[in-house]
């Protein structure tokens, strides 16, 4: 090789391997800057976490939502409160879920925020919305909704000389059957009126054979307050509203509009997904059904006494 060639060679492997160290030493920089934006964001939601604090979520219950505009309402003043996450509100269901963080705002602040926008409230339920296990307030979702512990009490009976279906199978069954029919009445956009509820507590009451005071105090022992009870009957009336709505008026024959509120139910729960948190709950239903999965659990137990069976069967 000549010696002009070699110095070619020699220049050219030079260059080279400069290009590759400043190749290298970028690539470095590069990772470097990406380590220190990624340790940046960490420390950065860090401590956004350590200021703000947990996320945790509460439930109010309310009954004067008479359309709508109601919801759209709360739903703008709740999220413009300082931590809030987001609002999810039910007109069938007469609640309003609000998520935020504990270290913002309070359940307190922001049911103060909620009655200013001229809706009184009743506290309902606290819990964090990503717990799971035993004893969590959240026992069951569906359809990514939270049935709370207190849902398993009396979540359809209104029946006050009744204390309606007492095994945890049915009373589960109710709880989550009301939830899944009143997320369909949400849909349909069901609203039951104040005074619609006010005339069926009159006609409660009128069959009831107990005084005034007798009737309310009964109410407060077994709702925890006479709000609790309104909701309960509201929710009542959306669900009767709902199959009212969804079978047609020209069936008549009382035996029909069975079949056809059967199917709407069955279809209803086909569709919907329900996942048991509470790993208690799950071992007693798997105990007395020999099922703990949604889909295997509602078909066994469908046709069994229940306070949800009870109002199917009087809303045809």
């Amino acid at each position: 090789m000549s010696d002009e060639r070699q110095m070619k060679k020699i220049s050219l492997d030079t260059l080279q391997d400069k290009e590759k160290k400043v190749t290298t030493r970028k690539l470095q920089q590069i990772l470097v800057g990406f380590t220190v934006l990624a340790v940046a964001a960490a420390g950065g939601y860090f401590v956004y976490r350590v200021l703000s604090g947990d996320l945790v979520a509460t439930r109010f219950s309310v009954n004067n939502m008479i359309c709508p505009a109601c919801a759209i309402t709360i739903k703008e003043a709740t999220e413009k409160a300082p931590g809030v996450v987001g609002t999810d509100i039910s007109l069938a269901g007469r609640e309003i879920t609000v998520k935020f963080y504990d270290k913002k705002t309070s359940a307190e602040q922001i049911e103060q925020v909620i009655e200013k926008a001229g809706y009184p409230v009743e506290l309902d339920g606290f819990f964090k919305p990503a717990s799971v296990g035993q004893n969590d307030v959240v026992i069951a979702r569906v359809n990514d909704r939270p049935i709370l512990m207190p849902d398993l009490k009396n979540p359809l009976n209104v029946d006050l000389t009744s204390p309606g279906s007492s095994d945890l199978p049915s009373v589960f069954f109710s709880a989550v059957g009301k939830e899944i029919l009143l997320q369909a009445a949400d849909k349909e956009n069901v609203i039951i009126q104040p005074q619609e509820v006010e005339t069926e507590i009159k006609n409660i009451m009128k069959r009831q054979t107990m005084t005034e005071d007798e009737f309310k105090q009964k109410v407060k022992e077994q709702f925890g307050s006479f709000e609790k009870f309104s909701q309960v009957v509201g929710q009542r009336l959306g669900i009767q509203k709902l199959f009212e709505e969804r079978i047609p008026e020209e069936i008549l024959d009382p035996a029909q509009r069975r079949q056809k509120t059967i199917e709407l139910v069955v279809g209803l729960f086909k569709d919907s997904v329900v996942t048991i948190l509470d790993p208690g709950i799950r071992e007693k239903i798997l105990a007395v059904s020999g099922q703990d999965d949604w889909k295997t659990f509602w078909p066994r137990i469908i046709a069994s006494d229940s306070d949800f069976k009870r109002l199917v069967n009087q809303s045809h």
